[in-house]
C-alpha cells in the first residue's frame, strides 16, 4: 500500500471546519463527519439510524463556545435578530466558555444536544425545532438503553411534532406533511396509544386514495404506514387475547 493509501486509511471519521457564528460574528470550529465514514445499517420505524462506526447524530447539535448559542446543524446559521438579541440577553452572561470540537460520545451528544434544547426555550423556537431535537435525544438514549428517558424525550416530540403540524408550515427544508403525518402516528404506537396511532396512520391512507396527493407521498412511507397499521392492529388483537 503507498503512503497515500496510508494517509487515506488513517483519516478520522470526522473533522473541523470553521464557520461564523450568527449570534457574536467570531470565528468558531464545528466537527462534521466525513460521508466516506457514515454506513447506515439499520433504522427503525421512527427514522432512528443505527450505524456500522460513527454516527453523525452524534455531531448535529452545534454550538458556538463564545457566546453559548447553539441550534441542530441545519438552522445553525438561521438566527434571527431577535435570537441574537435573546442569546446575548440571557445566554451568553452566564455562558462558561468551552469547546465542543472533536469526537463525541454519547454523554458528549446528549449534552450538546441538551444545550441546543435549552437554547430553543431561551429564544422560544418553532414546535418542529423542538420535535426535531426531543427526537434525537430520545434515539440517544435508545442508543444508551434507558428506556425511561426515551420515552420521556418521545413524548416530548410527540406533543410538539403534533402543534407543529397544526400551527407551522411545513416543507422548505422541513419534514414534508406527510412523514410528519407519519412520525406522529410513529410515536403515538411507541408511547401506548394505539387509537391514536391508527388515526393519525389513516390520514395517510386517505390521502393515498386520491390520486393528487398520493403523488406527495413517498412510496416508502405509503408501505411502512401499512405495515405499521397491521403490526397495530396485531397488537390491539393480542392485548384482548390476554385480556
Amino acid at each position: 500500500m503507498n503512503s497515500e493509501s496510508n494517509g487515506m486509511a488513517n483519516l478520522k471519521p470526522v473533522y473541523n471546519s470553521k464557520i461564523t457564528c450568527p449570534v457574536c460574528d467570531k470565528n468558531i470550529e464545528v466537527t462534521k463527519v466525513r460521508s466516506k465514514s457514515i454506513r447506515l445499517i439499520a433504522q427503525d420505524e421512527d427514522f432512528c439510524p443505527y450505524y456500522e462506526e460513527c454516527n453523525p447524530i452524534y455531531y448535529e447539535a452545534w454550538i458556538c463556545s463564545f457566546c453559548g448559542y447553539a441550534a441542530h446543524n441545519s438552522v445553525f446559521e438561521d438566527a434571527s435578530f431577535m435570537d441574537r438579541k435573546l442569546v446575548n440577553e440571557k445566554i451568553t452572561p452566564k455562558w462558561s466558555s468551552r469547546s465542543f470540537t472533536g469526537e463525541r460520545d454519547i454523554e458528549q451528544a446528549l449534552d450538546a444536544f441538551k444545550i441546543v434544547l435549552y437554547n430553543l426555550v431561551i429564544r422560544q423556537a418553532p414546535s418542529f425545532e423542538f420535535a426535531r431535537v426531543c427526537l434525537r435525544i430520545a434515539w440517544l438514549y435508545r442508543y444508551k438503553g434507558d428506556a425511561d428517558e426515551e420515552k420521556r424525550f418521545l413524548r416530548y416530540a410527540y406533543d410538539y411534532y403534533q402543534k407543529a403540524y397544526s400551527n407551522e408550515p411545513l416543507g422548505g427544508g422541513k419534514m414534508d406533511e406527510y412523514s410528519c403525518i407519519y412520525i406522529i402516528g410513529e410515536l403515538a404506537r411507541r408511547l401506548g396509544e394505539p387509537e391514536e396511532a391508527l388515526s393519525w396512520f389513516g390520514r395517510i391512507i386517505s390521502a393515498a386514495g386520491q390520486p393528487e396527493k398520493k403523488q406527495k407521498i413517498l412510496p416508502r412511507l405509503l408501505e411502512n404506514t401499512r405495515e405499521q397499521i397491521q403490526m397495530v392492529r396485531q397488537a390491539m388483537q393480542t392485548g384482548k387475547r390476554s385480556v
